[in-house]
């Protein structure tokens, strides 16, 4: 497969735009799961419905999220409260969150601020899935996009685990109209290159996919491929994390990646959860 460079450029730097094109054309329902609601949780969701990227429904304790929107939008506690959004009332978001999810009474489902650990644990037992596989979208300070994984510290430890990664994320990105170009971080060690050979040889000649090792070069990485592979997932979540919070970046949500359902994983130290509900509105099953 030849890789044009320059028409990747351009794909990349359309995707945002498609991402929220396709959004605002489902408008689906999204849920969000909230713990600890602050008025900048409320705002992200307002923005969500406001730019008609989804309907939102908030998935936690009504009295807790009716209090930020109050906060939010400047209303006492004896005036009446007309919300833009819905509320699901409720103690254990992280349950509810994926009930809802798996029953399709929503068309898709971002973490928010529910606990990261009980949400995945109980999409794993409510998908009968192994793994996750989760596919960070990044921005950087120049506003450029990137697809990023591995990103959970557990995930991506393992030479088949690294080849799926690639494989499920060249299909997210062809799904959004973007042809893939896989950027791979190795380590420099032998075992390390071993490895990045293996991965290389597979993805080209049995995948048919663009793929180049750039062992430690990130900065080559980001210049010349759209999906970056780290080694590692705590290596993943290590640079992710520089890039978005200490480089002036940004982060779009993480897909988790199954046949059957929508969930985009988010940080609960991120807070920019507008972006999360259109990706997740825009990759879910709904018909435009």
């Amino acid at each position: 497969m030849e890789f044009n460079e320059k028409e990747s450029e351009s794909e990349m730097e359309k995707l945002i735009g498609v991402i929220e094109k396709i959004a605002v054309s489902k408008h689906a329902t999204v849920a969000m799961g909230v713990r600890d609601p602050d008025p900048e949780t409320i705002r992200c969701a307002a923005a969500a419905v406001g730019k008609d990227y989804a309907d939102v429904i908030l998935v936690g304790d009504k009295s807790e999220i009716e209090k930020a929107s109050r906060i939010y939008y400047k209303i006492g506690e004896d005036e009446p409260l007309d919300l833009p959004f819905e509320i699901r009332d409720t103690m254990n978001p992280e349950d509810e969150l994926v009930s809802m999810l798996v029953s399709e009474k929503v068309d898709a489902a971002i973490r928010g601020t529910a606990k990261a650990s009980d949400s995945l644990s109980n999409l794993k037992k409510a998908c009968h899935i192994n793994k996750i596989h989760r596919i960070a979208i990044l921005l950087t300070k120049d506003g450029n996009p990137y697809f990023f994984a591995p990103v959970g510290i557990d995930e991506g430890t393992t030479t088949e685990d690294k080849i799926e990664f690639i494989c499920l994320g060249a299909h997210l990105l062809k799904r959004l109209g973007v042809s893939p170009s896989v950027g791979l971080i190795s380590s420099p060690d032998e075992n390390g290159q071993k490895e990045a050979a293996e991965i290389v040889r597979t993805i080209t000649e049995e995948k048919k996919l663009h793929i180049v090792d750039y062992k430690l070069d990130l900065e080559e990485a980001f210049e010349h491929s759209n999906y970056i592979l780290a080694p590692n997932g705590i290596t993943g979540n290590l640079i992710f994390r520089s890039l978005a919070f200490l480089g002036g970046g940004d982060g779009l949500g993480a897909p988790i990646l199954t046949d059957s359902h929508v969930f985009v994983d988010t940080s609960r130290s991120a807070g920019h959860y507008t972006n999360a509900i259109m990706v997740a509105s825009a990759l879910s099953k709904k018909k435009k």
